[in-house]
């Protein structure tokens, strides 16, 4: 019974908001007595934290799948909850019991991209390091870079997004969250960084935080400019950058 009435009060909470269910509701499409919904889900204060438990997953990733679409379509400023929320075939209190605001569905989009796009690079390091034994060093590197920043700067509309949000730095909430947004990625830069200078594939006497951020920059002007440049081919891009990058910009010592 407990089966089917949660499956009951998922419908219904893509018919109507969460608050607006009680245990009637429910009885009448189950055709049970009322009595039996109590006893079986307790309150109906307990109907979000059980559609939450239940399915949480599943809801989170149809409503991020939803806001992208949206947010490519009409753009982050212009697009309401509403509309994500129809796009995802739900309400928009069934919206609000995972994600606060915009904002916050914004950043948990970035979140999930930013998982994706670096969940790959640790294990793609310990490869370059290996592969570095045999080859030039410097040609690994730039393979290495070459396939990270071309992984994350391929998607033009995912781009486009962000600098948007980006542009919104105004407002305290979102210049709060990027602030720590650009902490964690330096500081998982600089994790990486260490591997690099650990395995032999970068120098070893630059501080890695400074390093990181370093990178960080490089890659932020790189996404930029695939906006403006969509046809650049971003691991030929590497091929050039990273000779220059490995050997410095200092002028060459005069010859005799």
């Amino acid at each position: 019974m407990r089966d089917k009435l949660i499956a009951l009060l998922k419908q219904l909470s893509q018919q109507h908001p969460i608050n607006d269910i009680n245990a009637e509701m429910l009885a009448q499409s189950a055709q049970v007595s009322v009595e039996v919904v109590q006893k079986t889900l307790g309150s109906a204060q307990n109907y979000p934290a059980l559609l939450a438990y239940e399915s949480p997953n599943i809801t989170r990733e149809r409503i991020l799948a939803a806001a992208m679409s949206v947010f490519s379509q009409k753009g982050w400023q212009k697009t309401s909850l509403d509309e994500v929320a129809a796009a995802a075939g739900m309400t928009k209190g069934a919206i609000y019991w995972h994600f606060r605001n915009k904002n916050d569905l914004f950043f948990a989009l970035l979140d999930a991209r930013l998982q994706r796009d670096t969940s790959p690079v640790a294990d793609e390091i310990q490869s370059a390091i290996s592969q570095a034994q045999n080859h030039e060093p410097m040609q690994v590197m730039a393979q290495l870079c070459g396939e990270a920043w071309a992984r994350s700067a391929c998607d033009h509309q995912w781009i486009r997004l962000y600098l948007e949000v980006m542009s919104q730095a105004q407002e305290p909430e979102i210049a709060q969250r990027l602030e720590g947004l650009y902490q964690h990625i330096w500081q998982l830069s600089e994790q990486f960084v260490t591997a690099m200078q650990a395995g032999g594939l970068t120098r070893q006497d630059i501080v890695a935080q400074d390093l990181a951020m370093l990178w960080c920059v490089i890659f932020d002007g790189i996404t930029a400019a695939c906006i403006a440049h969509p046809q650049l081919d971003i691991k030929t891009l590497a091929q050039k950058f990273i000779p220059i990058l490995w050997q410095g910009i200092a002028p060459q010592a005069s010859q005799g």
